[in-house]
C-alpha cells in the first residue's frame, strides 16, 4: 500500500523549474549530438539522464523521484501509481514497471542491433528507424515508468534513436512538449495500432 503521507510530484509548480530544466535538458542534448552521451545507452535507459534534469525539482525528502522508476525499492516509489484520465492504458501497475521497461529496452536494443549490421539504403533505414522510435517512444509512455517527466525522458529516447542514424531532429523539443495539438492525438493513435500519423509528424520534424 503505498503510504498515505507520501507527496505526488508535480515539479511544473517548482519555483527553480523554468531556471534549471530547459538549461539541464539543453546541456544534455548537447552532450548527446557531441558524442558525450552513448545514443544506445540513452536509447535503453533513460533514468541517467532524467535524474540529471529533475534533481534538486522533488519533494522534500523524495530526491529519488529523479532517475527512478515506480517501484523500485524505495519508500514513496514502491507503490506509486500514476494515470492519465484520457487514455485508461496509461500507467502501468508500480510491479510491473521494471519487467514491462526491460521489454522495451530488450526491443530497441534488438532493433537497434539489426539496424547497425543491415546493409540497407539510406531510404530503408529511414522508414526503419521511424517505425522503431515510434513504437518505443509509445510503449514507453504508456507504461509511464517515473513519477512525474516521463514527456521529456521519451522525447529524450527518439532523439537517441533518430540521432544514432544521423537524424537529428530540428523541430522536436524536450522542454516544453512539441505542439498540442496534435502531439497527444498523434500518440493516441499510435496507441491505437496506426503509427504512420507520427512517422511522419516525425519526418517533417527532421527536414522543416
Amino acid at each position: 500500500m503505498h503510504p498515505p503521507d507520501c507527496p505526488g510530484w508535480e515539479y511544473d509548480n517548482h519555483p527553480q523549474r523554468q531556471e534549471l530544466v530547459p538549461v539541464r535538458v539543453r546541456d544534455a542534448l548537447v552532450a548527446l549530438v557531441t558524442g558525450r552521451i552513448d545514443t544506445l545507452l540513452l536509447a535503453t535507459d533513460t533514468r541517467a539522464v532524467h535524474g540529471t534534469v529533475f534533481q534538486e525539482l522533488t519533494p522534500p525528502k523524495c530526491s529519488y523521484y529523479a532517475g527512478h522508476y515506480r517501484g523500485e525499492p524505495f519508500r514513496c516509489l514502491r507503490f506509486y501509481r500514476v494515470g492519465v484520465p484520457a487514455d485508461p492504458r496509461v500507467g502501468a501497475s508500480p510491479d510491473s514497471v521494471a519487467y514491462r521497461m526491460s521489454e522495451i529496452n530488450a526491443e530497441i536494443r534488438a532493433g537497434i542491433t539489426a539496424l547497425d549490421m543491415n546493409v540497407l539504403t539510406p531510404k530503408e533505414r529511414l522508414r526503419y528507424v521511424l517505425a522503431l522510435t515510434c513504437h518505443a517512444f509509445v510503449a514507453f509512455l504508456t507504461v509511464h515508468p517515473y513519477a512525474n517527466g516521463n514527456g521529456h525522458a521519451g522525447r529524450f529516447m527518439v532523439w537517441s534513436i533518430m540521432g544514432r542514424y544521423g537524424h537529428w531532429p530540428r523541430r522536436w523539443p524536450i522542454d516544453p512538449k512539441p505542439p498540442d495539438p496534435p502531439y497527444s492525438q498523434l500518440i493516441t493513435l499510435c496507441r491505437d495500432g496506426d503509427p504512420v500519423p507520427l512517422e511522419r509528424y516525425l519526418l517533417q520534424m527532421l527536414i522543416t
